[in-house]
């Protein structure tokens, strides 16, 4: 799954030692996301896969930005401070491919032009990366928000990929900033998006 920032990398190669790695599966391709992926892949072996719409960022390590971000001086800073080492792309990922663990993917664009999630339906776990966050991204506080719009080249279509994963009532969700919800999880996310 995602790699976190480039930092990231030393703490995620001690938790998964010793432990199997097929490939890293990238919700998007968004610094805080994949800023240790080429790390990883390297220290693992292993390939990088992605949504369609995410290889190119994923490759060259510049996001694609919002339209309020995305001028000539404003998208440089932009990708300086969210931008990452980009890595080759061996697979892209669409809707209904199988992954690991028995996850499906989802198409849920909007937060990237690429944006994918993961849904388990046989026990209803969904990880959904930025489609939602949970937690202020300032404070920290724990709650459901959109992801902000400046770094949401589609908030519009991001609303609807919201409305898509709060049908599927999931019984777990795992988010790419904030705690996981496995409480009541289908009622939160259904109130939210209303």
């Amino acid at each position: 799954m995602d790699t976190g920032i480039k930092p990231s990398a030393g703490k995620i190669v001690e938790m998964l030692e010793g432990r199997s790695i097929s490939a890293i599966a990238l919700t998007h391709a968004h610094g805080d996301h994949a800023g240790a992926m080429k790390r990883l892949a390297a220290r693992f072996g292993v390939a990088v896969w992605c949504g369609a719409a995410d290889r190119e960022a994923a490759e060259t390590g510049r996001l694609v930005l919002s339209p309020k971000l995305n001028r000539p001086r404003l998208t440089t800073v932009g990708n300086a401070a969210a931008g990452f080492d980009g890595t080759p792309v061996a697979r892209t990922l669409a809707e209904g491919d199988s992954l690991t663990a028995g996850f499906t993917v989802l198409d849920t664009p909007g937060h990237s032009p690429g944006h994918i999630s993961f849904w388990r339906e046989r026990d209803r776990t969904l990880i959904c990366g930025d489609v939602f966050f949970n937690m202020h991204v300032l404070t920290t506080i724990p709650g459901l928000r959109q992801p902000p719009d400046l770094f949401t080249p589609d908030p519009a279509k991001n609303r609807e990929s919201e409305r898509r994963l709060a049908a599927l009532e999931p019984g777990t969700v795992g988010f790419g900033h904030g705690p996981v919800i496995s409480d009541d999880a289908a009622r939160k996310l259904r109130d939210f998006v209303q």
